[in-house]
Formats: C-alpha cells, sequence, structure tokens
C-alpha cells in the first residue's frame, strides 16, 4: 500500500509536466500568419502592439501609403525597419536595421512612415526577439 501511495503521486507529477510541455517545432513564422491588411494608395493602415506582438504583423499597402504603428500596451518598443534572422524557436537571432525606419514606440506617443517606393519591408522591435512583421508596398 506504501508504494501505492507513493507511486501515484509521482504519476500524476509526470503527467502533469508533460501535459504542460510544449514541443513545437520550428516552422516558418510567415507561414503561421492570417493577419494580413490591404491598403489603397494614400490611405493609411494602423499597426497596434499588444502583448508583445505587432497586429497586423503581415500587410500591404500601395505606395504613398502612411502607416502609423500605436502602443497598445504600456511597453517600451521600437518599429525597426531591416533584415533579421530567426532561431528555432522563433526568436530573432540576428538583425541588422537598414535606416530607414527607427523610432521608438511608446504609449501615447504613435509613430508613422509613408512607404512611397514599392517593395518588402520586414520590421521589428529590436528590443523584443519575439515582434517580427512585413510591410509589403505595391505601385
Amino acid at each position: 500500500m506504501r508504494k501505492f501511495v507513493l507511486i501515484v503521486p509521482f504519476c500524476v507529477s509526470v503527467l502533469a509536466f508533460t501535459a504542460c510541455s510544449s514541443s513545437k517545432d520550428s516552422e516558418d513564422p510567415s507561414s503561421s500568419r492570417t493577419d494580413s491588411v490591404s491598403q489603397q494608395a494614400g490611405d493609411s493602415s494602423t499597426v497596434t502592439t499588444k502583448l508583445l506582438e505587432f497586429s497586423p504583423e503581415d500587410f500591404t499597402v500601395k505606395a504613398g501609403t502612411t502607416v502609423a504603428w500605436k502602443a497598445g500596451d504600456n511597453i517600451g518598443h521600437t518599429v525597426t525597419t531591416g533584415t533579421f534572422s530567426l532561431s528555432g524557436n522563433g526568436l530573432r537571432s540576428e538583425e541588422e536595421p537598414d535606416g530607414k525606419v527607427d523610432m521608438p514606440l511608446q504609449k501615447g506617443k504613435d509613430v508613422s512612415f509613408t512607404f512611397s517606393e514599392p517593395g518588402t519591408y520586414t520590421y521589428y522591435c529590436s528590443i523584443h526577439k519575439g515582434m517580427n512583421g512585413k510591410v509589403i508596398v505595391t505601385p
């Protein structure tokens, strides 16, 4: 009986631990993104930060569109364009700003940028390694 009393809590603990652990394989971060927005030329688009994410992360706008980033939380962020690579856990392991956009973002102090040239602009928060996105600017 004593062995039974010791084994049951141990088994319950093991089951609870394995149920809470994650075996998430690394995947292409762009393949799991479902939030996408398209805008017309001259329009504006707003990206909001919340819970350490940009929303939407990826979106398409026409050249001449002004994109505003709004802090939806009380945490300081940046909006920085440039290149980066992702590690197996989905966090940036290397980043290189390109100098096009590099602005601090704080609650109550929105920032904006007008994308006048077509192209693909990857952006990220240089403070938080999991905050990444992409703006596709069409002619």
